[in-house]
């Protein structure tokens, strides 16, 4: 199977990362001033992104040392005392990480060690690619929908492959998921308390599972599918809950022309992943400022998982393929995903292309 310890290593990565934000998050909220810091762009940055960010580079270097990682965090300013706090988190995780049935990778090798605050810089700096469209590299966010995390709510861990500019393995970790709240028939019962993770290897398909269960039994993992619809009106409309994040009120005008009435709010690619599972199907992201340019991060892992769901994932104006060889952001204004079929799609993209159009008219 192609990518198979591709897939192996980031599934176990994006489970570890996810178990470890889910039992901080509590923690990070409670102690928001100490345990969050706010970027030169004024979004937060939390101790839970920064430990995310070092298991899942230190796991990736671990099995693939030659392969390169654009990431979304730096350790660049970082304090002392709060890379001391990024390894306490860390180290009282592995206390109640079972590895035992990791035998076919690593989390750690004598290269990368995780023992010292340098340790911690030094991985986290790992994920300093600006991306290209040559070769293959990973895609990390280790914590997508930083302000749904402290407010308690959705966010999630993601990663993705990139190989001559394609995404070819995807993974998701949603750790505060439940189906049942977003339209599900039920949650998988005795997991409920620990999300769901999704992961795709392009031409292989998409699947999910509990994200306690033990990633390396397939009896577990669950064929995800999108669903087939027959005119827009049946659409179920994705957005985010920070309307500084996308335009709201021009997504409404899209829902109006095409007679979507009904719309489910969270934060993260946790969108996709509802998308994939049928309970969802377009996802709508319009830039606010026509200057804002997509980060791939934000988009790589969702955009396998999507495809191999069914679904159809374009930019919002020119209804072309996500582009992620172009370094750090999507030359393209906007995004759509949808569950299709590709009419429905098409008609979409156009009312959005004629939204965008009028604004920059204005």
């Amino acid at each position: 199977m192609a990518f198979e310890k591709e897939l192996l290593v980031a599934t176990q990565a994006v489970r570890k990362a996810s178990l470890l934000t889910k039992r901080i998050q509590g923690r990070v909220i409670a102690h928001k001033d100490s345990s969050t810091l706010i970027k030169s762009d004024s979004s937060p940055v939390t101790i839970g992104d920064y430990a995310a960010q070092t298991v899942i580079i230190n796991a990736i270097k671990s099995n693939f040392p030659d392969d390169k990682i654009l990431g979304e965090e730096s350790a660049a300013g970082l304090k002392d005392e709060f890379l001391s706090e990024i390894l306490k988190e860390i180290k009282e995780n592995d206390t109640i990480f079972d590895e035992s049935y990791s035998t076919d990778f690593k989390f750690r090798s004598d290269e990368y060690p995780l023992k010292t605050i340098d340790d911690v810089r030094n991985v986290i700096n790992l994920g300093d690619y600006k991306g290209g469209r040559q070769g293959r590299f990973w895609c990390l966010d280790p914590i997508d929908g930083t302000k749904g995390f402290l407010r308690g709510e959705q966010f999630a861990v993601c990663l993705g492959l990139i190989v001559d500019g394609t995404t070819q393995v995807g993974v998701l970790g949603c750790p505060n998921l439940s189906l049942k709240e977003y339209g599900g028939e039920k949650d998988i019962e005795g997991y409920e308390k620990f999300g769901y993770i999704f992961r795709a290897v392009r031409g292989q398909g998409a699947f999910y599972q509990p994200n306690a269960s033990d990633p390396t039994d397939n009896s577990h993992w669950t064929t995800c599918h999108v669903r087939q619809l027959q005119d827009a009106q049946q659409m179920i409309s994705l957005e985010g809950v920070e309307k500084a994040h996308s335009s709201h009120s021009e997504q409404s005008e899209i829902k109006r022309e095409q007679g979507i009435t009904k719309t489910l709010h969270l934060d993260s690619q946790a969108k996709y992943c509802l998308l994939a599972l049928g309970l969802g199907d377009v996802y709508l992201r319009l830039p606010i400022k026509l200057s804002f340019q997509e980060k791939i991060y934000d988009h790589a892992a969702g955009n396998v998982i999507v495809h191999e769901a069914g679904g159809i994932h374009t930019d919002a104006m020119e209804n072309v393929p996500l582009d992620f060889g172009n370094g750090l952001t999507l030359s393209t204004k906007g995004v759509i995903a949808s569950s299709g079929p590709q009419r429905l799609h098409d008609a979409v993209v156009s009312t959005s292309e004629s939204v965008i159009t009028s604004r920059a008219s204005k």
